[in-house]
């Protein structure tokens, strides 16, 4: 219990210093008025909806009263506005739009305007705004505030929209803004400036109130306790999360524990931060006092947002794209190739398995229709994500540079991982010898191909080998293939009885198929043996080695059942003279060489010996 207590007092503690910031935030905030509020993108469906007395706009190009002057100009008639020309209208802190120089600077409209809004909201206690628009016989559209429900008593103007605050709300020059453009920008700022002054309105009574230490503290103790609630709400969740990645982690293979530790770190920052993102916006909200600084945090964080967004998308330099273009399309190839590898695996798994293929066809036919999927994926892709071939040309090109200069091995490989998947010379389960090098082919990549020796030993062999090399592949199309056993005999031993021996061997071992029936061949007349060969068929290359070991030993018991002899290589000496030897030292001669009569003792002694004992000559 003193564990959850410490936790509690932590996000409590974590919780005020967050509030503090939310209000330090706002001053600085405030103090750098530049930025574009999110509250720009508008509808404008309904041009005539604050209209109080509409009337048709005149045919000609009226001259309006607040249209700009000879006096300064924010921008050429000719050039666009950029939208940060003129001065921010605050209310309460918080830019609604930006005002432009006309009859008076824009500095001196935005204070009168203010100016007005202060007054309104002294007189009556705060009354509700409402904020309309209306035509003035000139054909200018002002804007005026009064009060909701008794707007005609207590109405006033507040300012004229000119032609110059269109064109840099709408950012176009002033030669392309005509009276309905004015009219849609009226009709857009009275929605932002009334909803504007209803919020200062609120913080304005909620101060009031807040001047009630009973209310204030009753504000505080109800935000501790949104933010209690919230942490035991992490709790719960942090504790149900781990429960169902238990579970998860259980019933899934071995495989999948990688992506579900994953999908729980994701998932638990996720939560982790709109819990708490949402306990701290609702625990600050019942303070009365932090209000306007939530609000003013809010923007401020709007503007980075806006700004962040503003600098993706526009364009890049002498292109049309654009960094947000880019990353959609990245993102959206991603999900392409996802989506791409997971349905080749269905595909295979759960169709191509039932048809009774082997395995290199149906990784091949996956391989293929994963590649098709992901091409088509791409060609759709590029569309949404406003990209088109034609922008493209300039990467398309530096790749070309690429694969001329430093990616031609690379290419080469790709190229021979399409021929292979096409062709199917070798296929995932072959065995396979290139150069000097047997092995069983595991994996076919896009870059090289995954071989298993015999010793269990992994070989990465670039693609380009299989195509540039010969190649054996000893499973292709039919993986039966014919084992040599050479064996040599005696000479004078029953070749039928050899036969029959040999023949013996290859029927006890499980591994030689029945048919084609095994054969024995009497290949050549040797120095010493009479060589046969035995030949069997298998089924598995891979078991060639073993078979060869298993015959060698069934043959070996074979011919000592049968008294078959196996030769070892002899050779016969003759010495045609004597001379030339040096006798022995009791002679005066050197201890290195025996005497002429002891060499030839031991000569008539070797030739009484029986022919048994030595074999044949």
């Amino acid at each position: 219990m003193g564990v959850r207590i410490k936790q509690a007092i932590s996000a409590l503690v974590v919780g005020l210093m967050v509030g503090i910031c939310l209000w330090l935030i706002p001053a600085v905030a405030a103090a750098s008025p530049s930025g574009i509020p999110l509250a720009q993108a508008l509808d404008f469906r309904d041009p005539n909806f604050f209209l109080t007395n509409p009337s048709p706009t005149p045919a000609g190009s009226p001259t309006p009263e607040g249209s700009p002057a000879p006096t300064p100009s924010p921008s050429p008639t000719g050039i666009p506005f950029t939208g940060q020309e003129g001065t921010e209208l605050l209310v309460g802190s918080i830019p609604v739009f930006r005002l432009q120089t006309a009859e008076y600077p824009s500095d001196v409209r935005a204070d009168n305007i203010r100016a007005v809004i202060e007054r309104f909201l002294d007189e009556g206690q705060l009354p509700e705004p409402e904020v309309r628009v209306a035509q003035d016989p000139n054909g200018q559209y002002v804007l005026r505030l009064g009060e909701r429900g008794r707007f005609e008593p207590t109405q006033r103007y507040l300012f004229t929209v000119t032609y110059a605050d269109a064109a840099a709300e709408r950012r176009t020059s002033l030669s392309q803004v005509g009276l309905n453009e004015v009219r849609l920008v009226a009709n857009s700022w009275a929605r932002r400036l009334e909803q504007a002054i209803s919020d200062y309105r609120e913080d304005l009574l909620a101060l009031q109130r807040a001047q009630d230490p009973r209310v204030l503290i009753l504000s505080i103790l109800a935000g501790i306790a949104t933010l209690l609630v919230g942490f035991f709400l992490w709790r719960l969740f942090n504790r149900s999360l781990g429960r169902l990645q238990s579970l998860l982690e259980t019933k899934a293979g071995e495989a999948w524990h990688t992506w579900i530790d994953i999908g729980g770190v994701l998932l638990r920052a996720a939560g982790a931060l709109l819990i708490i993102g949402i306990s701290l916006d609702r625990g600050i909200s019942l303070v009365p006092a932090l209000r306007p600084f939530q609000r003013s945090f809010y923007l401020g964080l709007s503007r980075v947002i806006g700004t962040a967004l503003g600098v993706l998308t526009q364009p890049l330099p002498n292109s049309s794209l654009s960094i947000a273009s880019l990353l959609v399309f990245m993102a959206l190839s991603i999900l392409v190739f996802t989506g791409a590898h997971y349905l080749s695996v269905g595909l295979k798994e759960r169709f191509l398995t039932r048809l009774g293929l082997d395995l290199g066809t149906q990784e091949s036919s996956a391989a293929i229709f994963k590649y098709a999927l992901t091409l088509l994926g791409i060609l759709l892709v590029l569309p949404f994500s406003g990209l088109n071939l034609s922008s493209l040309t300039v990467i398309a090109g530096a790749v070309g540079l690429g694969i001329g200069f430093g990616l031609q091995n690379l290419s080469n490989n790709y190229i021979s991982y399409l021929a292979i998947l096409l062709e199917r010379p070798i296929q995932i389960g072959d065995l396979v010898q290139v150069d000097d090098l047997l092995g069983t082919v595991e994996r076919i990549g896009p870059r090289a191909t995954v071989l298993r020796t015999l010793d269990r030993i992994f070989v990465v062999v670039p693609n380009s080998r299989f195509t540039e090399s010969k190649v054996v592949n000893w499973s292709y199309r039919d993986p039966r293939c014919r084992i040599h056993v050479p064996v040599g005999v005696a000479y004078g031993s029953d070749t039928a009885l050899v036969t029959e021996a040999l023949l013996s061997a290859a029927k006890e071992n499980s591994r030689v198929l029945s048919s084609p029936a095994p054969q024995v061949w009497l290949k050549s007349f040797g120095p010493s043996s009479l060589n046969f060969e035995l030949l069997v068929w298998i089924n598995r290359p891979q078991d060639q080695f073993v078979l060869i070991s298993e015959l060698n030993f069934l043959i070996e018991a074979e011919f000592r059942r049968r008294g078959i002899r196996i030769p070892f290589p002899q050779q016969d000496v003759y010495i045609r003279s004597l001379e030339g030897f040096t006798p022995l030292s009791k002679n005066g001669g050197s201890h290195a060489m025996p005497d002429a009569d002891s060499i030839q003792s031991a000569l008539k002694e070797a030739a009484q010996l029986p022919e048994d004992k030595g074999g044949t000559s």
